[in-house]
């Protein structure tokens, strides 16, 4: 039997004003539960008057207590009893001030126990889950354009232009019986593996290409995935709040723990790693100095051989300072710079089909959204269907008789797993004389502006 993976988390919550808004009207909360995690937030809707930001606070206030002072077994029903309480708070509240009538607010809440992932949510506070390059959304708004396609009132390729599109029409306070979804089964969690809870002010501002390209970086940590999202975000439009938490999954057995700069943890071990050069030079020492013991021992020998005196003379000219020594190997060790080659792509012509968007385009080609958009001069949330693009690629190569994808790969210096993915190709063994067939960048590649 597989041994259980010890998974935990890394997390970071960021909370912008946006540079268009003059009061920040969202709340977020992270908080320990029995086993894991949990993480809210939410965003407060005015009322007559006002008061969104009383409202996203009271909610958030509910569901930290909420879970602060209570036992569960059933993370799902836990999520219902939150939200079913933070509801009728703000509910009770709004209704003995009649200038908050109207108020409400999104939310989202995030469970994390026992390498499952629970989720609950009302309005349109947006759950994203990340894995294997591919960013999944959780959640289905609850707004009016949302409800209106549901109803065949609105065509999908016209949500994003409906004027209902970030106006929730179900949210916490709204109604004294509250009606929010809760998933039906938990996300078994692995390592690597992320998680978004955001307000609407990020995915106003960013496309899901855009949210998957800067979280899909292994080498990143989650604070700067976090305030990069966040920045963005403020830096394409600013026009509402941005409150998000990013979650990274972790096997604690398979990957040394390094706390995040801003965590707090009850013991700070420094361990500094030492650079392979100095332990280069400390070998280095240590041997000369053994052959210098030898070679004290060897000349006090009456019988030293002509080819021991040889090894001898070799060993002493060698540096004898530890200065020297460092110079030598630092000679030795010096890599060889080798001017890379740039790459000129072709340009093939593509009419964007259902279902496309610059993110997926970007993983079938090995280019990067940001790429796309610059040489399109489009934004790739501005796409339409039918739209004309320009897709780059390494060449276009038209099979010959006897040629293999094999054969064609190796001659471009690229996998046959990434032609036949960026050619769509079904049967990849049956390849016709004379079919032209793209040769896809990759993403180390430098290509020439």
């Amino acid at each position: 039997m597989a041994k259980e993976e010890n998974l935990s988390i890394k997390y970071k919550s960021v909370t912008l004003l946006g540079s268009k808004k003059k009061h920040n009207q969202d709340a977020f909360a992270e908080f320990l539960i029995p086993g894991g995690f949990g993480f809210a937030i939410c965003d407060g809707i005015n009322g007559k008057e006002g008061g969104a930001a009383i409202a996203s606070k009271m909610a958030i206030e509910s569901i930290k207590k909420q879970f602060r002072n209570s036992q569960f077994s059933n993370p799902q029903k836990a999520l219902t009893n939150a939200l079913t309480l933070a509801n009728f708070q703000l509910y009770d509240h709004i209704q003995k001030n009649d200038r908050f009538k109207g108020m409400g607010a999104s939310c989202g809440v995030v469970l994390v126990v026992n390498n499952l992932a629970y989720y609950a949510y009302i309005g349109n506070i947006r759950i994203y889950f990340l894995r294997d390059n591919t960013i999944y959304r959780l959640t289905r708004d609850h707004t009016v354009a949302q409800t209106a396609f549901a109803n065949k009132k609105v065509l999908e390729d016209d949500l994003e232009s409906h004027e209902g599109y970030f106006q929730p029409d179900r949210a916490l306070g709204f109604t004294k019986d509250v009606n929010f979804s809760v998933c039906k089964q938990p996300i078994s969690i692995s390592q690597d593996d992320k998680i978004l809870l955001t307000s609407d002010g990020l995915f106003r501002e960013l496309t899901e290409g855009q949210i998957a390209e800067i979280m899909d970086n292994p080498d990143a940590s989650v604070d700067f995935i976090a305030d990069s999202l966040a920045r963005k975000a403020d830096e394409v439009g600013g026009n509402d709040n941005i409150t998000l938490t990013v979650m990274n999954v972790f096997d604690k057995d398979k990957v040394p723990y390094v706390p995040e700069v801003n965590e707090s943890t009850e013991i700070v071990k420094s361990s500094k790693k030492i650079p392979k050069a100095v332990w280069i030079v400390v070998s280095l020492i240590a041997l000369i100095a053994l052959l210098y013991s030898i070679n004290e021992m060897v000349f006090t020998h009456e019988s030293v051989t002509h080819k021991d005196e040889s090894k001898i003379e070799e060993v002493q000219s060698k540096p004898d300072t530890v200065a020297a020594v460092a110079k030598d190997t630092v000679q030795n060790i010096e890599p060889e710079i080798i001017e890379e080659q740039v790459l000129t792509p072709k340009f093939i012509p593509y009419k964007i089909e259902k279902g496309d968007n610059f993110y997926r385009l970007g993983i079938r080609f090995n280019v990067t959204v940001q790429y796309l958009e610059r040489i399109n001069n489009v934004q790739a949330k501005r796409l339409r269907l039918g739209q004309r693009i320009r897709i780059p690629v390494k060449a276009l190569h038209t099979v010959k008789s006897g040629e293999n994808l094999s054969l064609i790969a190796k001659k471009y210096e690229v996998t046959v797993k990434e032609i036949i993915k960026a050619n769509k190709f079904d049967n990849a063994d049956n390849l016709k004389d004379g079919t032209e067939i793209f040769i896809p960048l990759q993403y180390d590649d430098n290509i020439a502006e």
